[in-house]
């Protein structure tokens, strides 16, 4: 009894063994095996290039993924620079073994999102896009940030690209944070069918943000109070840069002394060391009973490079005057008009 009992517990062990052998070789044959290897390079950042930041709250800038253009979507900041800034993204396959065609049969998750540090004016990029290149898209991308989408298969040493596309905000003068260069980063993943990384790249958005630059008047231009001629003409000038008025040609009219008169003056505030364009009209009208044409007279050269250096807010003031004809003919009353000046970054 005791010899039998010990055999069939010894039959019952070795059912067992082989059992779990089964098991885990049964397992073994049901795990994917890893058959190819991928490549992913990220050519080009994600750059807004040189940015004109809104005096208050964040501008959102859209960067189109497929002509790299790009377009404000909130606030008030403006892009200077012009140049295509979407980023391209090349993906390869290579089977790792012989007779293998993954890379013929196997679609491409896809993964992209925001990663890394943010610099300077820069927000975290948000609301990824894509548009295709080389490469196919076989199933519709879902979310924003991440970004997840399959490509169809790229074959074997067959490298397959497609676009990226972001919105970037980017901080204004308000926000306290410094001027001039600031990036953030994403990256751009092959994933497995349980989000695993299996390839991935990354790179930076950046962007130089510079202070808003504005134009704001400090006083109006006015010549004062003039008496017509009665026979003759008079040429009334009112000097740019000294602020004297004089009274020119055969006329016999005459300049009062009160209300004095005043130069326009304007004031430039931006970003220190930038150059800007100055623009001045070189003529305007004073509307009243009649119309006097103002031939108008500046201090201010057509680009000026504001004082100071680039991280410091920096200004520049000039002056604006003009001169006009008066006959026996021009109608006699008040007059006034509107000088409008305009300023940006070069």
């Amino acid at each position: 009894m005791t010899g039998r009992r010990r055999q069939h517990r010894r039959a019952l062990l070795w059912d067992v063994m082989r059992l779990a052998v089964c098991a885990l070789f049964a397992a073994a044959l049901s795990a994917p095996a890893v058959a190819a290897t991928y490549t992913v390079n990220v050519q080009g950042p994600l750059s807004l290039g040189t940015v004109a930041a809104a005096p208050a709250g964040d501008t959102v800038f859209r960067i189109d993924p497929a002509g790299g253009g790009v377009s404000v979507i909130t606030g008030a900041g403006r892009r200077i620079s012009t140049p295509a800034a979407n980023a391209l993204v090349t993906v390869t396959c290579r089977d790792d073994r012989a007779g293998e065609t993954t890379c013929a049969d196997a679609q491409v998750a896809i993964r992209i999102g925001t990663i890394g540090a943010i610099t300077g004016r820069a927000r975290a990029l948000t609301n990824f896009t894509v548009s295709m290149g080389t490469a196919v898209l076989a199933a519709p991308p879902a979310g924003t940030n991440p970004l997840a989408f399959q490509l169809a298969p790229i074959g074997e040493n067959s490298p397959k690209t497609f676009l990226v596309g972001a919105d970037f905000p980017v901080a204004g003068d308000d926000s306290g944070l410094a001027s001039g260069a600031g990036q953030n980063s994403f990256y751009v993943y092959v994933v497995d069918g349980s989000g695993q990384m299996q390839a991935g790249d990354s790179d930076r958005g950046r962007v130089t943000a510079l202070r808003a630059v504005a134009v704001a008047k400090t006083s109006d231009l006015s010549f004062g109070r003039i008496q017509r001629p009665t026979s003759g003409a008079n040429t009334v000038t009112l000097n740019a840069t000294s602020g004297d008025r004089t009274l020119s040609g055969s006329g016999n009219g005459l300049l009062y002394p009160t209300p004095a008169p005043v130069r326009a003056a304007f004031t430039i505030t931006g970003e220190g060391g930038q150059q800007v364009s100055i623009s001045v009209p070189a003529t305007m009208n004073l509307i009243g009973p009649g119309v006097i044409p103002v031939t108008l007279s500046d201090t201010a050269p057509a680009t000026r490079n504001l004082s100071g250096a680039a991280g410091s807010q920096a200004s520049y003031s000039f002056t604006v005057g003009g001169s006009f004809t008066l006959s026996p003919a021009t109608p006699v009353g008040d007059y006034s008009g509107v000088l409008s000046v305009s300023v940006d970054y070069n």
